[in-house]
């Protein structure tokens, strides 16, 4: 939550310069603490008992115990009660310009099911208000920072960026190129059409803009080679779904399933080939893994394939409540705990998800698979924060000089 929603509202002139005291049961403030990786992951987390959020000018300027001088002279007090807080919460992977067809979809009946029934509701015109209604939703539960994929509908990334910056979360959207076609309108601008046509329209959107692949058999191989290759150009992250299906791993390895006959001579070339690898393999053949990647989902990784990916530098987004609803099972969690992989958390979108409150993919990993709460408190801040290239922006801690962002930890992730 912003520390703004705790100002007066009676003075909005002078509400950026109110010295705000904002007060908790607890606050865990990751100051100090680099992203976590491995055992690092379960080492404890540094609480301050009965304290108090120092806010200047929406900037943290304290997190200090409340009986040591309490509150500035003049602040504005807000007591918050028996909570515990936590530096604000990122939703590293979400689809914000699908928000419209919330419940609209197959669950539980596989991938490819699922995919049949997105695919008719994608000629439906992205709606303004579903989106700024998610966004104002992720950032009423203490979600500031999103990856949003985008490039699946016309006029899509603008609506989403426009709907983020409404709610006031921060945001770097990813480009999907889909399909096998040539990549490059002009040899030059790596964005994927409507993206292009998006940044045409409001060219300052381009440094919250990466280019993406949609997955190994949905992109062609030139093209998400050349989409890494331009996020490494520029510096950005570059993100695609992985090892999300277990129809995924099937076209991929042998050519056939129900994944081919729904994309086949639709998406897939005529003359397609499958490469005869898994996914990891293939990712890796390509050249698409390494410190610069963010890959998404990963359920279908074995033991040996997240020793691999860890060892690549890439990072992995888990979005567990979608694949349980899908019924795409559930990745290989502990072991990629202690792989030493980069692991941040998203929810996926309204499609496969009832909401995008990431603090609830952590809870579902807390009482499904025991995952204990600091890891998890890892993942959702300052690890997301590492995995969307958002740590200089003062994401994933509370401390002096950081934006004073946070969530409020759910009962389940405090100790």
């Amino acid at each position: 939550m912003s520390p703004a929603a705790y100002a007066p509202d009676s003075n909005p002139e002078g509400r950026a310069h109110q010295v705000l005291a904002i007060r908790a049961r607890s606050i865990v403030t990751l100051a100090g603490e680099d992203p976590a990786r491995g055992a690092r992951l379960f080492a404890p987390l540094k609480k301050i008992d009965n304290a108090v959020l120092i806010v200047r000018d929406g900037m943290v300027d304290e997190v200090r115990p409340w009986s040591a001088g309490a509150a500035p002279a003049g602040a504005l007090v807000r007591d918050l009660g028996p909570v515990c807080l936590a530096p604000a919460c990122v939703n590293a992977h979400t689809h914000l310009e699908l928000s419209h067809l919330a419940e609209r979809t197959r669950w539980g009946k596989g991938f490819t099911a699922w995919l049949q029934s997105l695919i008719p509701l994608l000629r439906e015109a992205p709606d303004p208000e579903a989106a700024e209604n998610a966004c104002a939703h992720m950032a009423g539960t203490g979600t500031l920072y999103a990856g949003n994929i985008t490039g699946s509908l016309p006029g899509g990334m603008l609506l989403a960026d426009a709907a983020c910056r409404e709610a006031g979360l921060a945001v770097n959207h990813f480009c999907e190129w889909f399909g096998f076609g040539a990549p490059f309108a002009d040899g030059v601008r790596p964005w994927p059409p409507r993206c292009r046509q998006a940044l045409e329209d409001d060219p300052f959107l381009a440094a919250r803009c990466a280019p993406g692949g949609h997955a190994l058999y949905s992109t062609g191989p030139d093209i998400l080679r050349a989409a890494k290759q331009d996020c490494v150009r520029m510096g950005r992250i570059f993100s695609f779904h992985l090892a999300e299906s277990p129809e995924e791993t099937q076209l991929l390895t042998t050519g056939d399933g129900p994944l081919r006959q729904c994309y086949d001579s639709v998406v897939l070339p005529a003359d397609w080939q499958a490469p005869g690898l898994r996914p990891l393999a293939y990712a890796f053949k390509l050249g698409l893994l390494d410190a610069g990647t963010l890959a998404v989902h990963g359920t279908q990784l074995d033991a040996q394939e997240v020793e691999v990916l860890a060892a690549s530098g890439a990072a992995l987004c888990l979005c567990p409540r979608s694949n349980r609803n899908l019924g795409l099972g559930v990745p290989p969690v502990r072991d990629l705990l202690e792989s030493g992989c980069l692991l941040c958390l998203g929810t996926d979108g309204l499609t496969s998800n009832r909401d995008l409150d990431v603090r609830q993919e952590a809870v579902w990993l807390r009482e499904h698979l025991d995952v204990p709460p600091e890891a998890l408190v890892r993942l959702m801040t300052i690890n997301g924060a590492e995995a969307l290239n958002m740590l200089q922006s003062g994401a994933g801690r509370l401390e002096p000089g950081s934006p004073a962002d946070f969530c409020v930890l759910p009962d389940a992730l405090t100790y």
